[in-house]
């Protein structure tokens, strides 16, 4: 069975695979998918990496859906949504395993 891929999924893919090969990024996911939700600042003081570097990966990961940010007064907590980076993988799999798939 041959599977057509939209260019809009193909890239939503790309941008995927990006955004989680970065270092710093696998290490914010891990934080908060085994933690929680938990504020930015002790994200930043557990991974050792200053405020504008882990806001600016943060961007990177809620641009994708994988990370939800809300305001509590002055604070910012995040929260890793599961159910957005299961469905992301699982389409990377179903592709990935379909050599029929287009480019």
């Amino acid at each position: 069975m041959t599977v057509a891929y939209e260019r809009g999924q193909l890239n939503e893919m790309r941008a995927f695979y990006r955004t989680m090969g970065d270092t710093s990024r696998l290490r914010i996911v891990h934080v908060l998918a085994s933690e929680g939700e938990l504020p930015i600042s002790d994200i930043a003081a557990r991974l050792k990496l200053s405020p504008p570097l882990l806001s600016w990966h943060l961007r990177r990961l809620q641009r994708l859906g994988l990370v939800r940010m809300t305001r509590f007064g002055r604070e910012v907590r995040c929260t890793f949504d599961r159910e957005r980076f299961a469905q992301l993988n699982e389409r990377g799999f179903r592709t990935l395993m379909n050599p029929s798939s287009s480019r």
